[in-house]
């Protein structure tokens, strides 16, 4: 389980794995907030709900995290970690829900300031298994 930041011409890429699909996008989330906020920690102090629905689960990843980056823009949230997550199926098939409860804090709690401004996760070259998953954010 982990992640990595690779070189890409214009924007960041990211590869990260997991045990299962689950984990793949909790690392996913963990590598993005690492491009976000470097080796600093931010505090799990709050705590919230997160939903998104999706076509696949492309869809989905991109959605989770682009809620996450939204909530950053918004609000003024940053994720610490992610305390809960299930991925579940519609009985047809034709949709994917996503519910998560994430872990963090408000930015204006945090002695810290962004390393760099994540505008959005991208689907350009976007690879996902249920293990794997390789991601480009816009910058």
């Amino acid at each position: 389980m982990g992640f990595q930041i690779l070189d890409h011409v214009a924007d960041v890429r990211l590869r990260a794995w997991g045990t299962c699909i689950q984990e793949t996008f909790v690392q996913v989330t963990k590598g993005m907030w690492f491009l976000i906020f470097g080796e600093s920690k931010i505090p799990a102090l709050d705590q919230w709900l997160v939903e998104v629905n999706g076509i696949d689960l492309e869809d989905l990843l991109i959605g989770f995290l682009n809620e996450q980056l939204a909530l950053f823009d918004i609000e003024g949230l940053a994720v610490s970690g992610i305390k809960e997550i299930s991925i579940e199926a519609s009985p047809d098939g034709d949709e994917f829900r996503l519910t998560s409860v994430v872990c963090g804090s408000h930015v204006s709690r945090l002695d810290v300031k962004p390393d760099l401004q994540v505008k959005a996760a991208t689907f350009h070259d976007l690879e996902l298994t249920p293990t794997e998953a390789w991601v480009t954010f816009d910058v």
